[in-house]
């Protein structure tokens, strides 16, 4: 893969990564709101809104840890390569998925058993 190609992908995983502190942080200040807010009628709602706010939380570190992982192999020069087959990954797929550890056929492999 293009040395230029790889810089510019590895910018915007960089921006990603910040995107994504940001909405971490705002996602702790709303929780510890709902924590000290007492004045809950429905003890269901605010279950609901903690539930709610662990999956997104759970979510955004998931994706954060796509995105490290992505700039260790950038820094390793492992970028491009699928982590399973050691094929090169599809440009338009990194386009897409700059966090992609894999090849297409490769991911719909790991996503078919996921689902089985």
């Amino acid at each position: 893969m293009e040395n230029v190609k790889v810089r510019v992908l590895a910018e915007r995983l960089s921006q990603r990564k910040q995107q994504i502190a940001v909405t971490l942080n705002h996602l702790e200040a709303e929780r510890s709101e709902m924590e000290k807010n007492t004045e809950w009628k429905d003890a269901m709602a605010r279950q609901r809104r903690r539930s709610l706010l662990n999956y997104l939380n759970g979510w955004y570190r998931r994706e954060m840890s796509e995105v490290d992982r992505a700039l260790r192999r950038v820094s390793k020069n492992k970028y491009g390569a699928c982590a399973s087959c050691s094929c090169i990954i599809e440009p338009d797929w990194l386009e897409t998925f700059p966090e992609a550890e894999y090849c297409r056929a490769c991911q719909e492999i790991r996503d078919r058993a996921e689902r089985s």
